[in-house]
């Protein structure tokens, strides 16, 4: 009974994670002890920069933008921001977000804050987006994620806007 009980927990754990080889996931990478302290300073008078680099999903760019803008906002609910990418309204505009969707597996996080971040700006279809996003001021690297979701139909998909919430959840860390 208890072998039958083991396997059975063993096949429904097995179902469970199986679930998860499609992402979204994402991987922290530097943080400046800063981070927090900048992005509340960045945010306190207005809207944050985003600056989106690549368009995979072929769609010009409008809707990727729209959701990044709207899904990155809705990352840290405990700190509710605004996103804009016009760098005339943001409050503080030498602060920014960089997202590149299709990112290089190569492409340093720096390279992406001094503005020479290049995507692969191949069409998604049902397929692996990779993304990296940095925290930055100016040139300088304050934080930055990797993330990446497989088998979504395009910048609409739930899925995506998951993603793209927890990078920015890990792009700014915990207050300190």
């Amino acid at each position: 009974m208890m072998k039958r009980l083991i396997s059975l927990g063993a096949a429904a754990l097995a179902s469970l994670v199986g679930g998860c080889g499609d992402g979204p996931s994402t991987v922290p990478g530097f943080r400046s002890p800063a981070t927090w302290s900048s992005f509340v300073y960045a945010t306190n008078n207005g809207p944050l920069l985003l600056d989106v680099v690549g368009d995979p999903f072929a769609s010009g760019s409008g809707d990727l933008r729209r959701v990044a803008v709207a899904a990155m906002a809705a990352g840290i609910p405990g700190r509710p921001f605004t996103l804009t990418l016009d760098p005339a309204v943001a409050a503080r505009p030498n602060f920014r977000i960089v997202l590149v969707a299709g990112a290089a597996s190569d492409l340093d996080e720096r390279a992406v804050c001094a503005g020479r971040a290049k995507a692969a700006n191949i069409k998604i279809d049902g397929g692996r987006i990779d993304l990296i996003a940095t925290f930055c001021d100016g040139d300088s690297l304050l934080s930055s994620v990797r993330g990446w979701v497989a088998k979504i139909g395009g910048a609409d998909d739930r899925r995506f806007s998951l993603l793209l919430g927890q990078m920015t959840r890990d792009l700014m860390g915990e207050p300190q």
